[in-house]
C-alpha cells in the first residue's frame, strides 16, 4: 500500500530541471503580467483635466532649460 507521504515525494522528484526553469519562467512572467496589468489599470484615464496632481508634476518636472531636446532629440 501506497502512503500519503510516498506519494508527495514522488510528485517532484521526477521533475527535470529544464521543466522547474520554465514554471519559475511562467510564474515570472505571470507576475509581470500582473504588475503591468494593475499600473495600466491604475493610470488608465488619468489626464491633465481629470488629475490636477498630475497637471503640477508635469509643470514640476518638465525639461524647460533644454526646449531644443523637447523639439528634437539627439538622434544618437
Amino acid at each position: 500500500m501506497v502512503t500519503e507521504s510516498e506519494v508527495k515525494g514522488d510528485t517532484f522528484q521526477n521533475v527535470s530541471y529544464v521543466e522547474l526553469a520554465i514554471i519559475v519562467a511562467m510564474i515570472a512572467v505571470t507576475l509581470a503580467s500582473v504588475a503591468v496589468l494593475r499600473h495600466v489599470l491604475k493610470t488608465t484615464g488619468r489626464s491633465f483635466d481629470n488629475d490636477p496632481a498630475l497637471a503640477e508634476q508635469f509643470r514640476r518636472d518638465a525639461l524647460y532649460h533644454m526646449p531644443q531636446e523637447v523639439m528634437a532629440p539627439d538622434e544618437a
